[in-house]
């Protein structure tokens, strides 16, 4: 369950990163920087991004049981 856990945080991360980079191509089209920043901090992708990756540190820094409770 925890490693079904790591792989859709896993790809959520990848998934909303590449878009967060897809959309600094706004400053190509004369937005000035702190547009597109602040565009993508209002974004669902930033949003999604931030759950994500405290579901990331979750997996990685709080252990998991040793046994399952039917063994």
């Amino acid at each position: 369950m925890r490693f079904l856990f790591f792989l859709i945080c896993y790809g959520l991360v990848v998934l909303t990163a590449t878009h967060m980079i897809l959309y600094l191509n706004y400053h190509a089209l004369g937005y000035p920087w702190s547009d597109v920043f602040i565009f993508i901090l209002k974004t669902v992708d930033f949003k999604i991004f931030l759950g994500a990756c405290l579901g990331l540190i979750t997996v990685f820094f709080f252990p998991s049981p040793s046994r399952t409770p039917f063994s």
